[in-house]
């Protein structure tokens, strides 16, 4: 019965690598001939009137730098309008206020608005933008990026037809070299932006707005309903809804807008379990429309796998567990499960280094020494199974609809956060026992040649070990912050 169990499971994680792998072979087969044609078209110069849009809350370490950046832009001031949408109950309301008086003087219009809730989160601050907002196009930039001077001119262009609702920028990391988990995020959202984004937009297929580094019609917004708050991935969802009304997306590549990736891993969880979340959220909004609507085949597959991407959590942890239980379970030495299973993990991991080793070249920073972080970024993303499966059952079952940002460091030291992220020690201390499970395991298997297993065992020990154990260092070292209101 396990035998079967782990099978299946298995094989459902196999089809997943295989999708994987076909982004892989479809970002290079096929002629983009069309695209290059409009995006060679779309060269003339308009400036039409602009809202931006900076939602914030409690980024004292960040605003300034942004406030600088987005009043840099190179676009002329009577068609820019900047709001920003503070919902902060720290010193940040009273750094903007300071900054917003500057830059008026200097002709900006530029307009601080404060809603005195936090409903609907960032989704609701946006709604409440955007009914004030007077510009027919909205780009949105989140705290921790740094918009570059010809964002607009650079962007704008593609609008030149009426059915464009969206254009997405390509995200850049100001920290990718930080430590090995800033490296590794890098390595992932890579694989985002340098192969699901352009494979999709290639290809006429669903794709999404991230959230920041974008620029929608104002229209194209108000067509699909607005900005709604009941899942915690509001860009996930507003994008399926204008596409479902026959709004097309553009996705650039050439526009890369730096921002700051979540140094401490508590900050970075609190990131995954809000972006694992949503997903789901949005995957039990919009499937059925999904599935029943009027779209191509190829449209509604590739929308199954991108709504749930997330889905291959609780498989990846299901299969852990078994595979512990099979390890130690085991009368013989060298039983055909076990056998069965490190084969089946193996060529699996071959499936998934091989994606991130495409990836890594495409991102133009594949030398011998980032190597490493191919095994490295494996074992992290098992490390994050457990935590991440829970964010899935939350999105499935949970009504508790908390949007926790995520907090940035800026200049400061990312070492010493000046925002403090509560976090249960629940999860990482059930991390932490895991890798100590599997350290067993794995000197159970040298010591009876059980070399068909070593590699996995060695994964899920480092993955677990590190997770765990970086998690508990970081929520001891956040109690050291003083709380903040």
């Amino acid at each position: 019965m396990i035998s079967f169990g782990f099978l299946m499971l298995a094989l459902m994680l196999l089809i997943h690598g295989i999708y994987r792998i076909s982004l892989v072979l479809r970002l290079f087969l096929g002629s983009n001939a069309e695209k290059k044609k409009q995006e060679g078209i779309l060269a003339a110069d308009c400036c039409p009137k602009v809202t931006i849009q900076l939602p914030i809350y409690n980024e004292k370490s960040v605003v300034e730098r942004l406030l600088y950046a987005v009043c840099a832009i190179d676009y002329p001031k009577e068609k820019m309008e900047i709001q920003i949408i503070d919902d902060s109950t720290d010193e940040t309301t009273a750094i903007v206020s300071n900054l917003v008086a500057d830059f008026k003087k200097k002709g900006f219009d530029i307009q601080h608005l404060q809603r005195g809730t936090r409903a609907g989160y960032k989704a609701g601050g946006l709604q409440y933008g955007l009914e004030k907002a007077k510009g027919e196009f909205i780009a949105i930039f989140d705290a921790d990026f740094i918009p570059p001077p010809s964002f607009l001119k650079n962007t704008l262009p593609y609008f030149s037809s009426p059915k464009i609702g969206m254009v997405q920028a390509r995200w850049g990391y100001l920290n990718r070299n930080s430590n090995l988990l800033t490296r590794c995020q890098a390595l992932f959202l890579d694989g985002h932006f340098l192969l699901e984004q352009p494979v999709r937009y290639k290809q006429n297929l669903f794709f999404n707005f991230n959230g920041t580094a974008g620029v929608w019609r104002k229209q194209c917004i108000i067509d699909a309903g607005g900005w709604e708050g009941d899942t915690l991935t509001e860009d996930l969802d507003l994008s399926y809804r204008a596409q479902f009304k026959g709004w097309k997306f553009v996705y650039t590549q050439k526009m890369v807008v730096p921002s700051e990736l979540p140094s401490p891993i508590v900050a970075f969880r609190t990131q995954q379990h809000r972006w694992a979340k949503g997903a789901i959220q949005t995957a039990k909004k919009h499937l059925l429309s999904l599935l029943r609507g009027s779209f191509p085949t190829t449209s509604k597959i590739e929308g199954l796998f991108h709504l749930l991407a997330h889905s291959i959590h609780p498989i990846v942890a299901l299969l852990v567990i078994l595979n512990a239980v099979t390890f130690f379970s085991a009368p013989q030495e060298k039983s055909s499960v076990q056998i069965i299973a490190g084969m089946l993990f193996s060529v699996i991991s071959l499936f998934y280094i091989s994606y991130l080793s495409v990836i890594l070249i495409l991102s133009k920073k594949f030398e011998l020494s980032t190597l490493f972080i191919l095994p490295f970024s494996m074992a992290m993303a098992l490390g994050m199974t457990f935590a991440n499966t829970k964010s899935v059952i939350d999105g499935l079952f949970g009504k508790n609809n908390i949007f926790v940002r995520t907090p940035k460091n800026g200049s400061y030291n990312p070492q010493k956060p000046i925002y403090k992220v509560e976090h249960s020690l629940t999860l990482p201390l059930l991390e932490t026992f895991a890798a100590t499970v599997f350290s067993i395991a794995l000197f159970q298997a040298f010591q009876k040649h059980l070399w068909v297993s070593v590699p996995t065992l060695f994964l899920h020990t480092i993955g677990f070990g590190y997770v765990g154990i970086a998690t508990l260092y970081s929520i001891i070292k956040m109690k050291r912050i003083p709380t903040k209101p």
